[in-house]
C-alpha cells in the first residue's frame, strides 16, 4: 500500500512540476527571416482605428464648409507640436458650447476623436476649454485688500496707523 501512495504522490510531483515549466517557458525568439510579414502590417487597419484617441490644443484653422478644423498640440509620443485636422460630422457632441459655428481660432479645445477607415480624423466629443478667471479674481483680490486697509485705517483714526511701526523700531532700538 505505501508503494501505491508513493507512486501517485510521485506522479503527482512530476505532473506539477511540467506543467509549471510548460506555463513558463518563454517562447523561442523567431528568425527575423520572414519579410511576408511586414506587408500584413500594412494592409491592417491603422494603429487607432476606431480607436478613441484624445488630443488638446489651440484651433489654427477652421473650414466652416468641409467643416473642419485644424489642431496644434502636443504629441505626447514624441514630445513635438503637431497640426492634427479633425473632421466633425453630425454624431460630434459638443460641450461648453452649442455648435461648430460658435468654435474660433485661437480657442482652446479638448477633443475625443477616432481614426476612419479612409483616415480621417472624426471628432467624437468637442469640449470647449472656458478661459480661466479664477486666476484673474484672486489676484485683483489681493491687490484691493491693501487698498481697502489704508482707507479703513484712515477713516477711524489716523495716526494709529503711523504709531505702530515707529513703537516697535523704538522698542527694538531700546
Amino acid at each position: 500500500m505505501d508503494l501505491k501512495k508513493f507512486a501517485l504522490l510521485s506522479g503527482f510531483i512530476i505532473l506539477v512540476t511540467v506543467t509549471t515549466f510548460i506555463a513558463f517557458a518563454e517562447e523561442p525568439v523567431a528568425a527575423p527571416e520572414a519579410p511576408a510579414a511586414a506587408p500584413v502590417e500594412q494592409t491592417a487597419a491603422p494603429k487607432g482605428e476606431n480607436e478613441t484617441q484624445w488630443a488638446w490644443g489651440e484651433v489654427t484653422n477652421l473650414d466652416a464648409q468641409a467643416k473642419t478644423l485644424t489642431l496644434k498640440c502636443l504629441d505626447y509620443e514624441t514630445d513635438q507640436e503637431k497640426n492634427i485636422v479633425l473632421t466633425v460630422d453630425e454624431k460630434t457632441g459638443f460641450e461648453n458650447i452649442k455648435s461648430f459655428d460658435e468654435i474660433k481660432i485661437n480657442d482652446t479645445l479638448s477633443i475625443d476623436y477616432t481614426v476612419g477607415s479612409d483616415g480621417k480624423n472624426i471628432a467624437k466629443n468637442i469640449n470647449f476649454e472656458k478661459p480661466d478667471s479664477s486666476p484673474a479674481a484672486p489676484a485683483s483680490a489681493v491687490e484691493a485688500q491693501p487698498a481697502s486697509q489704508p482707507v479703513e485705517a484712515a477713516g477711524s483714526s489716523a495716526p494709529a496707523a503711523p504709531p505702530a511701526p515707529a513703537v516697535q523700531e523704538s522698542q527694538v532700538q531700546q
